[in-house]
């Protein structure tokens, strides 16, 4: 019987020895030996090992003194010693890493451990592995890399928020040292409790109400000690949790400033009316709240408009910021001032009790224009008139309350400068009127029904036309409208540029036709407005335009000014009426009498004619206007001026007229104003004979 017990053959043992389980790993399998003297080798490396150490299958394995394998990297040989060493004295596992230079000059990473077993005769061998973990080392050092560039700041932080990772930008943007946030805490981060306490919420709740994610603005001290603004993106993952940072301060200050450019004017600086939109709602609660009103106040210059002419719209711009800055040294931080438009201003008086509470500060901006403005080396008198109206008294709609503020404003303007009106209910029945007589008016002139109508002008001697008038003529489907109706709509909605290039273009191709048929050889006179005279550019080239246009030769073209418009700024009417006549262009001064002249400055103008206001003619039986006008007379004749008398309407007036040595009449005593055809026929038929006697036809 055979025994059951019997040892297997040393053959059989052979088959499972180390060295044939290890041989194919894809792996570096090895023994190592340290002999009783200490001398290290390796006895055993397997096949697979070789090839991944670039060594062929019969190479010697070549150790330097401490048991170092030649192709270690020298960087990483007294580590690799000194683990060996203590691997045999603590008699456990010895845990290995390290950079293999390969002849063929490549570098590969390996990481493994061997366990030491310990013989009778003193000496230890070591059973280990090494794996390649080039791969995973390539890829920890490319995200490093990238980690390195990533400009946001990134942190990895489990729920007690000690960190795991961060990228090298978080230090910069949290302004602390990168020491502080290995192995720290990112709570520690943040001084602001606000949004350490942020962070604590989600973390304890991640999914409330969001995808678990969550996203803040918080204000750090960065460098220099000036304010950063960090958006913190949090997310979940896993269990750890991610924090993004990100700089927006430059985000935030070009939104500010482009929030503040949305809300604010550009000009002056104060709000706008974007601004008044967005926040009139609050106001509005505020003062319901507080059981307080509201006053509304709409204020405008008497005369910015001549000013920009005159002066140019650089230094407009700068006195309307002038005027802003005395408008806001009469109000309180609760108050509230705008730029609506143009040259238009509205202030909000809030917290106001009682109604009387609003007219000291009211008194004080009208005050506060009192002195002259200087502004780029020249002095401006500049009064202002204010509109006022109350909320909720007078509605509760911002746009409703700036346009009864408005109407207030225009009647404080009609009534004098530097004045203040308070809105009733009756001023909005003009204000309908006028907002019909606006729409008319621009209708009227896109479908040519405003043209010019012409009356003569008699040389009082000979009885001769030597001129004549051309005046705006509006016919409407209701009848014909007088020009004191829609004249002066015409200036105030800005369509007065329109009506008057419309007139001259008329004027002039009637008068071309007139001289080309051979009726006449004389001027037409054409009035200009205020406006118009002291945009000279725009002037000149209209003027040019038009006579182009129609042919008519310039010195048959006579402009009308009027004195209130030549007075305003004397040393630019001076250049305007020269360029004028340089270019054969006559000018008269048109409503003398009305205005106030300076002797001085008018014999400065190269005036060709003055004409006496017919308020003056109408009343020659009052000694004093008849004297005023024998003045007139004289002064003009010394200034070598013809004078041209207005409303001159009966023969009384004509004789006074020449015994007072006028030279030019005009008037319903020869002629109403007619329109052109019937201009035509009286050109025709005149008869200067019976004119010189002062007898119509």
């Amino acid at each position: 019987m055979p025994k059951t017990n019997q040892k297997a053959p040393k053959t059989a043992q052979k088959a499972f020895s180390y060295a044939s389980l290890v041989q194919d790993l894809p792996a570096v399998a090895f023994q190592r030996l340290k002999s009783p003297n200490g001398k290290i080798s390796y006895p055993f490396v397997s096949e697979k090992g070789r090839s991944l150490l670039g060594l062929s299958p019969n190479e010697n394995i070549l150790t330097d003194i401490d048991g170092c394998l030649d192709v270690i990297h020298w960087g990483d040989k007294d580590a690799f010693a000194e683990e060996i060493s203590r691997s045999e004295k603590d008699k456990n596992v010895s845990r290995e890493k390290f950079r293999a230079v390969l002849p063929s000059g490549e570098t590969k990473w390996f990481y493994g451990y061997a366990k030491p077993s310990f013989k009778k005769d003193g000496s230890v061998l070591w059973n280990g592995i090494w794996v390649d973990v080039s791969a995973d080392k390539r890829k920890d050092q490319l995200q490093t890399l990238v980690l390195k560039h990533i400009k946001e700041g990134i942190i990895a932080f489990d729920r007690q928020g000690a960190i795991l990772i961060c990228t090298p930008a978080a230090a910069d943007l949290l302004n602390c040292p990168p020491e502080k946030l290995e192995n720290g805490n990112v709570f520690s981060l943040f001084p602001d409790t606000g949004t350490a306490e942020t962070l604590k919420q989600f973390l304890l709740n991640p999914y409330n109400g969001t995808d678990g994610k969550a996203v803040f603005v918080t204000t750090m001290h960065g460098k220099d000690c000036n304010d950063v603004i960090l958006e913190i993106s949090l997310s979940k993952a896993d269990d750890f949790f991610i924090a993004q940072f990100r700089d927006i301060t430059e985000r935030r200050q070009k939104e500010m400033q482009l929030q503040y450019l949305a809300f604010h004017d550009a000009e002056t600086g104060v709000g706008n009316y974007a601004y008044l939109k967005e926040n009139f709602p609050r106001i509005l609660e505020q003062a319901k709240t507080s059981k307080t009103q509201i006053a509304v106040l709409s204020i405008a210059p008497d005369s910015l408009g001549q000013i920009n002419a005159v002066a140019g719209h650089a230094v407009g711009t700068h006195l309307l910021s002038e005027m802003a800055k005395r408008i806001q040294n009469c109000l309180t931080n609760q108050d509230i001032l705008l730029r609506t438009s143009g040259h238009h201003f509205v202030v909000l008086l809030c917290g106001l009790e009682f109604n009387l509470e609003a007219e000291s500060k009211i008194e004080s901006i009208l005050h506060a224009f009192d002195k002259t403005m200087v502004v780029d080396g020249l002095d401006f008198d500049v009064s202002v008139c204010i509109g006022v109206c109350f909320c909720p008294q007078d509605g509760e709609d911002i746009d409703n309350l700036i346009s009864h503020a408005d109407l207030a404003l225009e009647k404080a303007r009609s009534e004098a400068k530097g004045s203040m009106r308070i809105y009733t209910g009756e001023l909005s029945m003009p204000a309908v009127a006028n907002m019909s007589m606006h729409k008319k008016l621009k209708q009227a002139l896109e479908n040519n029904e405003i043209f010019p109508y012409f009356q003569p002008q008699v040389d009082i001697a000979t009885g001769r036309i030597i001129g004549l008038e051309a005046l705006a003529r509006w016919k409407s489907c209701d009848g014909m409208i007088p020009p004191a109706d829609f004249i002066p709509e015409a200036e105030e909605y800005g369509l007065i540029d329109t009506l008057a290039e419309i007139i001259l273009n008329q004027a002039c191709s009637w008068n071309q036709k007139w001289y080309a048929m051979g009726l006449s050889s004389i001027p037409v006179a054409v009035n200009i407005s205020g406006r118009q005279f002291h945009n000279e550019s725009q002037l000149l080239k209209m003027v040019d335009r038009v006579l182009e246009n129609t042919g008519l030769p310039p010195y048959l073209l006579e402009l009308e000014l009027t004195e209130s418009s030549a007075m305003y700024d004397p040393k630019n009417a001076r250049r305007i009426i020269q360029t004028l006549l340089d270019n054969n262009i006559r000018c008269a001064l048109d409503d003398f009498g009305t205005g106030y002249s300076s002797l001085s400055v008018l014999r400065s103008f190269p005036l060709k004619k003055l004409k006496i206001d017919r308020s003056f003619v109408l009343q020659l039986s009052d000694l004093k206007n008849l004297e005023i006008v024998r003045a007139t007379i004289a002064m003009a004749h010394a200034l070598k001026l013809s004078v041209l008398a207005e409303g001159v309407e009966n023969k009384q007036h004509f004789e006074i007229l020449r015994d007072l040595g006028c030279d030019i009449i005009q008037g319903y005593l020869f002629s109403r104003p007619l329109p052109a055809e019937e201009t035509e026929i009286l050109l025709s038929r005149w008869d200067a004979r019976m004119a010189s006697t002062g007898r119509g036809l």
